[in-house]
This record gives structure tokens, C-alpha cells and sequence, in this order.
């Protein structure tokens, strides 16, 4: 940890510029691959390569063991399987309605902190605050907001989960890369009064609803739900099959919370130094309005916004938040003529240096959103740009998470507009696993 994860995946393709290259994990051998074709042979390969090397947690940690980014065999199927329709075009839209109510909520904020008070803003800091209240309304339908000073009960989640320290990195970084240790040292990826926590606000709002008699599909309480009577079908006892539920919730919170607040960062921090592309991203949602005759944007209208979602893609090929997928090979796996993946290896997908392989992508460390605007939205370019993963184990909620981006940043960018205050160059944290810049960035707001 004394330099970031990120920063080695990268600076190991500059320092071994081969389509993969061996590596030592502690004691542990494991390969690294950079080039799409490899990539997309371990990724496509489901019967070799069907789980994550990340430690898959015990017991004593429900929401750790029991979530689809960890789970193996049998039981990572039946979770795919009542998990994956969660996310349809009918919720997305419902969801739609909510999200803009937290993108208000957030350049209310803005104007009042960092306009009127003229406060310094931490652009992490902010964002994980708008990512909780659209999690906190989203999936538990609370409609108390933590960017206006309310007490959000999500928000002691979140703010634990992008929180970076020495110990807290510690343990993510070998459940993430030496799980036989954070199997010896029992680690979580969710502490034990997070988890009591996270259960105790579901089974709150469930107790609610139940005594009030409503239904609300315009959030995923519900839906999380009726998973439970899903995984008893399946032949899961009662109370495993409630674990299951929460897992997939805390897995999903985690997931959300770190990559959408990272990508919000970094997309904010980039248009402040591109002053002619914020303006083309400015025209495009100006002219979106005045198209619908409304304040505010619906899901159909969102997906119409090219330059947004080139924006977004570059963003995410630039500064991806997860620089690596990682697998591990239950058999042996002829990778090319000379190489055979050993059972038990793992193997990680260096994402970051996909995402700045000059031979894809010209000039990498230039962001330019054009590169993306021929490209269709979830298009992985021949296997040289995975933000979401893909495969059987891709990124379930990703039309989740670029609908969350989109709000946020139409509705800053149409309010606002952003200047640099600080060096072009951001350092990221090297206690993070996921991509993080270490002082959380800042940037200027000025109203339109």
C-alpha cells in the first residue's frame, strides 16, 4: 500500500509491455493478462474460469459469503438468476423520477455550500453524499437526504465503505489479492455492526409497510424482498435465504457507492479542464429541455443524450474505477500456444492497461470524449474497454449506474459551470483499492 493499485496495474504494462506477464502474490503465482484477446478468452471461458479469485468471506460475515461478486458453483447461479431482472427498462424509469429528486437536492447544495458560503469543495466527499441518497431512496425508498443535513441512516453505511485507511485498506487489499490470509484473519468486507446495521433499516421499512399496507414499486424494498421466498424455491432454509437477500443489498451499496462516486470525481474534474467540451455537454442538455418543454429530463430523453454518455465512457476508459477483474482457473487452461494456466492460478485482467493501449485508443492519456460517440453505450470495443466487466459475471447494474451519472451531471452541468482550482494531475490513494484521488479533488462553481 504504499503505492495505489491502480498506479501498478497501470505502470505494470509500461514497466512489461507483453500481452501477459507472471506475478507473485505473497507465495501465490498468478498472470496478469493485457491484450483483448486474452482478456476476452478468460472472460468468455465460464466453465474454466466461472469464479472471482476475491476471498469469499465465512460465516461470520453473511454479506461478504453470500453476495454474487463472491459466490461460487451453484449457488452464484441461482443468485444470477433471481437477481438479474432487477433492473428493467419499467424500475430504471421509476427510479428515474427519484434520482432527479437527490440531482435537485445536490445542486441545491452546491449552490448554497460552495456558491453562497464559498466553500472549498471535496468532490468525493460530495458525491458519495449524492450516491447515498439515491441508494437510500432507491433501494429502501428513505426519503431523508444527507446533502440537506438530514439524518440518513444509509449514510453510516456509506461513508464507512469509501473511507480510506491503513487497516481498512489492509483488509480489502487481501480479501482482493491474498484471500488465504484474510481467511486466516477471518476479514469482512462488510464489519460486523454494518451488517446488524444494514438489516436492522431493511427489516424496519419491511415492518412498515407491512403495518401501513403499502406497496411501492417505485423503489427496490419490495423486490429485495420477494427474493427471499426465490432462494427458499431454489432449496435454501429460511434464514440463509434472508442472508442471501441482504448480501445481494450490501453488495450492491458497495459496489454503487464506489464506483459511481469515483466516476462522478473524476468526470466533474475533467470538464473543469475542458472548457470547450463542457460547453458541447452544456448545448446538448440545454437543447434537451427546451426539446421536452420540461424542467427536468425523463429516462427515454436521457438515453438520447450522445455526448453525455461519450462523456461518461470516456471518463470510465480514462480513469476506470476498478482497474482489474480478476479470476481464478478450476482446471488446467491452454491460454495460448506456450502457456497453460494452471488449476488454482489466478488471473487478472488489467483493465487499466486496456483502457490505455494506444493501439485502441490514441494518445490515452488525453480525454476525449469523441473517441466514444460512434460507439454504442455498453459497446466493449472488442474486449478493450470493460468498466463494467463482461461475460457471465458482468456488472448487473450498470444501466443502474449510468442512470445515476447522468442525472447528476446533467443537472450540475446545465446549473453550473466548472473551473479548475487545483493541479491537472490528480495522486490516488494508495489505501484504496478501487481508483480514488487522495485529497478527494476540488473544482470551482460558478451559476450559469
Amino acid at each position: 500500500m504504499r503505492k495505489s493499485f491502480w498506479d501498478y496495474f497501470y505502470e505494470l504494462k509500461q514497466k512489461f509491455p507483453y500481452d501477459c506477464v507472471g506475478i507473485y502474490l505473497g507465495l501465490q503465482p498468478g498472470l496478469v493478462v493485457q491484450s483483448p484477446d486474452l482478456a476476452r478468452k478468460v472472460i468468455v471461458d465460464s466453465d474454466s474460469f466461472p469464479d472471482r479469485f476475491t476471498y469469499s468471506g465465512s460465516n461470520g460475515d453473511p454479506i461478504g459469503s453470500l453476495n454474487m461478486f463472491v459466490c461460487k458453483g451453484k449457488m452464484r447461479k441461482h443468485i444470477q438468476q433471481v437477481y438479474s431482472p432487477i433492473f428493467t427498462t419499467v424500475r430504471l424509469k421509476k427510479l428515474t423520477q427519484l434520482m432527479t429528486v437527490n440531482g435537485k437536492d445536490l445542486t441545491d447544495k452546491i449552490q448554497r455550500d460552495f456558491v453562497d458560503d464559498k466553500k472549498r469543495v471535496n468532490l468525493k466527499e460530495l458525491m458519495i453524499m449524492y450516491v447515498s441518497d439515491t441508494l437510500a431512496f432507491s433501494v429502501f425508498g428513505i426519503r431523508l437526504s444527507v446533502l440537506k443535513g438530514e439524518d440518513s441512516p444509509l449514510w453510516q453505511i456509506t461513508k464507512h465503505i469509501t473511507k480510506c485507511n491503513f487497516m481498512r485498506g489492509f483488509e480489502i487489499s487481501s480479501i482482493f489479492f491474498i484471500p488465504s490470509l484474510a481467511k486466516i484473519l477471518r476479514m469482512k468486507f462488510f464489519s460486523g455492526p454494518a451488517t446488524d446495521f444494514l438489516e436492522k433499516v431493511f427489516w424496519s421499512v419491511v415492518k412498515i409497510r407491512q403495518e401501513t399496507g403499502e406497496i411501492n414499486d417505485s423503489d427496490l424494498v419490495d423486490y429485495f424482498h420477494k427474493l427471499i421466498d426465490k432462494f427458499t424455491a431454489n432449496g435454501y432454509e429460511d434464514n440463509t435465504s434472508k442472508n442471501l437477500m441482504l448480501a445481494q443489498i450490501g453488495a450492491f451499496i458497495m459496489a454503487a457507492s464506489e464506483t459511481s462516486t469515483v466516476a462522478l470525481t473524476y468526470c466533474l474534474f475533467e470538464l473543469a479542464y475542458h472548457q470547450e467540451e463542457q460547453e458541447i455537454l452544456y448545448n446538448e442538455i440545454e437543447e434537451a429541455l427546451r426539446k421536452s418543454g420540461k424542467d427536468i429530463l425523463e429516462y427515454n430523453e436521457f438515453l438520447e443524450l450522445k455526448y453525455l454518455t461519450a462523456v461518461i465512457n470516456e471518463t470510465l476508459r480514462k480513469s476506470v474505477p476498478m482497474q482489474h477483474l480478476d479470476r481464478v482457473a478450476i482446471k488446467d487452461y491452454q491460454l495460448t500456444d506456450k502457456i497453460t494456466v494452471e488449476k488454482g492460478t489466478p488471473v487478472f485482467i488489467n483493465v487499466a492497461a486496456l483502457h490505455h493501449d494506444e493501439r485502441y485508443f490514441p494518445e490515452p492519456n488525453e480525454w476525449r470524449p469523441e473517441r466514444f460517440l460512434t460507439s454504442s453505450e455498453y459497446d466493449n470495443l472488442h474486449y478493450s474497454f470493460l468498466p463494467f466487466g463482461d461475460g457471465h459475471r458482468a456488472c448487473t447494474g450498470k444501466r443502474y449506474g449510468m442512470l445515476q451519472l447522468k442525472i447528476a451531471l446533467s443537472q450540475i452541468i446545465h446549473k453550473f459551470k466548472i473551473e479548475p482550482v487545483m493541479p491537472y494531475n490528480l495522486k490516488s490513494d494508495p489505501y484504496s483499492v478501487a481508483l480514488a484521488p487522495i485529497d478527494g479533488a476540488s473544482v470551482k462553481f460558478v451559476p450559469r
